[in-house]
């Protein structure tokens, strides 16, 4: 075979391979092999009538269309491997001229591919890395949260509701002087204050009495998710029951033994110190190194292919749509809460995908340079750990689903670009500056 390939734009390529006269035969001979177990001809039993007989009963041309379709991604795939070219879409597939036994016979295959990524400065960089310091009022304000967190609700003497207070009450909505589902509930705890009910309902509750009734208007919102309900006038019937109050405990050393057995409040804020230093020095070293990469992809020369961009953006919505589900929301019903049609929240994506893809690329083309391998130990501590993580048995048992449905090669990509990211890392000086 010999081939030519002429580069287009954008990433696409026009491959020209032809097949000489000898190689033409031996796909008809294959050709041969396959045809004569589908025909049936008097006097010889199927599957060994011989090719000079099938040819004369049907023509030449009974084996050409087989014949080619053996010869095509034979070549096609012979090319890629010349010019050591990834495609990342199907080829378009042209035939040059009529096939004809003892000819040699010519295609050429439109393609898109991987482009050829030329790598900046990856190695010796210098990036900004925050300097990991927790001061005394950052302890104090998560001891504060966790004070909060443990606080309780005690039943106040108050009469009169305040600003802060949870009321203990009683409801029921009418639109048009007609109650409508979901509009009522029995001795609800409402926050005052929280907004989260619609706007003027808490606000119109406040100096209300214990024991009293009151009607409340309010107006829906014009952006209300329930379609029925935006931007209605409702009256709401509201009992007052009860006046709750949240207590804070102190932060002393009674509040220390109850959250973690310590034996003083300092050891308490101690341990706080300590994980909120290890936190910080795990974000700043997950800044430092998304900085780092950043810098190496910003450093490379190479167009986009906007294939991938566009099969990122399908992926991420496809995430997007699980992650709605997850919350008990369609996508159909998010795009109506939105106004936005699908293709428009497709088109959102679009900086994100073009940010993952032309990483990936670039951190591909480092492994390579690099020649990075992964080890096997490598795989089974990572397949480890995505068992652990969808709370699988084993490994080995995800290993074999992964291998069966063709993804095992996505999870070695994965290891590989981490490893890339890991060595443009370890290879930038970081520069410590006040956080």
């Amino acid at each position: 075979m010999q081939f030519n390939l002429e580069k287009l734009d954008k990433n696409f390529v026009a491959l020209e391979v032809t097949v000489n006269a000898e190689e033409v035969e031996e796909a008809l001979s294959e050709s041969y092999k396959r045809v004569v177990k589908k025909v049936n001809i008097p006097g010889f039993r199927k599957g060994h009538v011989p090719r000079a007989i099938l040819e004369k009963q049907f023509g030449k041309e009974v084996l050409y269309e087989e014949a080619i379709d053996i010869i095509l991604p034979k070549g096609y795939l012979k090319a890629l491997e010349e010019y050591k070219l990834e495609p990342i879409d199907q080829p378009k597939l042209d035939v040059k001229e009529a096939f004809e036994a003892g000819k040699p016979f010519a295609f050429k295959a439109t393609v898109e591919v991987l482009p050829e990524v030329k790598l900046g400065q990856y190695k010796g960089l210098e990036i900004e890395k925050p300097k990991v310091e927790i001061k005394d009022e950052q302890v104090s304000e998560r001891l504060a949260s966790l004070q909060e967190r443990h606080a309780e609700l005690v039943l106040s003497d108050k009469k009169n509701l305040e600003k802060g207070d949870f009321a203990v009450i009683d409801f029921e909505g009418y639109v048009d002087d007609q109650p409508f589902s979901g509009g009522a509930a029995q001795a609800h705890s409402l926050e005052i204050g929280s907004g989260s009910f619609i706007p003027g309902f808490e606000e119109q509750l406040i100096g209300m009495e214990v024991g009293t009734d009151k009607d409340l208007k309010v107006t829906f919102p014009d952006d209300y998710p329930r379609g029925d309900l935006a931007g209605k006038e409702a009256t709401f019937k509201v009992s007052l029951k009860e006046i709750k109050v949240k207590e804070i405990p102190e932060a002393d050393d009674e509040f220390a033994k109850s959250v973690g057995n310590f034996e003083t409040i300092e050891y308490l804020k101690a341990d706080l110190r300590e994980k909120m230093t290890e936190w910080a020095k795990q974000d700043a070293e997950a800044s430092f190194t998304q900085a780092a990469v950043n810098k190496a992809v910003e450093n490379a020369e190479f167009e986009t292919p906007a294939t991938l961009v566009k099969r990122e953006m399908e992926d991420l919505l496809h995430r997007f749509e699980h992650n709605l589900a997850y919350q008990g929301l369609t996508l159909d019903k998010y795009l109506d809460y939105v106004k936005k049609s699908k293709e428009e929240v497709l088109e959102d994506f679009r900086p994100e995908a073009l940010k993952r893809v032309k990483t990936d690329l670039v951190l591909s083309n480092i492994a390579q340079t690099e020649k990075m391998e992964i080890t096997e130990e490598e795989l089974n501590e990572k397949l480890q750990e995505l068992a652990e993580r969808y709370q699988q048995k084993n490994s080995a048992k995800l290993r074999e689903t992964l291998e069966s449905k063709g993804q095992l090669s996505s999870i070695k990509q994965a290891i590989l670009l981490e490893k890339a990211s890991d060595f443009i890392k370890e290879n930038t000086t970081p520069i410590e500056v006040e956080k």
